[in-house]
């Protein structure tokens, strides 16, 4: 490679070092063309990449923006998934990949510019994906809303039904007074006729 190929290289692969939100590098020795391609996909629909690019040339982009941290790993054929999304959908790929792929063994990385050791990719791996996360959250911020609704159907219902037994019972009241009127009416007028008598 010239020179100046190298140099262009490196710069583009620290734009992308850069732009990463988690960097995670794995050997892929061993793997066919059809199986990386597989990976690429999947990491691709998961916001990521995965590149293949020569190790002395990544080692060198690494150090150039200070991630020295990631040297170790810089030895045999490591391939480095670029994850611009959401880390825990990149880190579910290439769980499963490397439980699918003996050949295909994760290394390690970077999040947030802190060492990503295998056990924490596994555990990053586990969490819920986010819509999950936020639908979570998004319910437990209505179920209160749902028992407040509740409490206040109740409330109005027990008015509406004391309102309707008081009315009831006024209607119930006013027809024993009209049969008592009547009666005491039908009473004083028996009692005139006898008087009259």
């Amino acid at each position: 490679m010239v020179r100046e190929d190298k140099v262009k290289v490196v710069k583009d692969l620290e734009d992308l070092f850069k732009s990463a939100n988690a960097l995670v590098l794995a050997e892929y020795r061993g793997l066919s063309v059809t199986q990386q391609t597989k990976l690429r996909r999947e990491l691709k629909n998961a916001g990521a990449s995965f590149n293949v690019v020569k190790m002395s040339l990544a080692k060198r982009a690494a150090e150039n923006i200070g991630l020295d941290s990631l040297n170790d790993y810089f030895s045999g054929p490591t391939g480095v998934a670029v994850i611009e999304s959401d880390p825990v959908e990149a880190a579910k790929v290439l769980k499963e990949f490397s439980k699918e792929n003996e050949a295909f063994v994760v290394k390690g990385g970077l999040m947030d510019s802190e060492p990503l050791t295998v056990d924490q990719l596994n555990v990053l791996a586990e969490i819920e994906p986010r819509d999950v996360l936020l639908a979570k959250i998004a319910g437990g911020f209505n179920a209160p809303l749902v028992k407040v609704a509740a409490g206040a159907k109740a409330v109005i219902n027990k008015a509406s039904y004391a309102l309707s037994a008081l009315v009831d019972k006024k209607a119930s009241e006013k027809e024993v007074s009209e049969a008592t009127d009547s009666v005491k009416e039908e009473v004083a007028s028996e009692e005139v006729k006898k008087e009259e008598e």
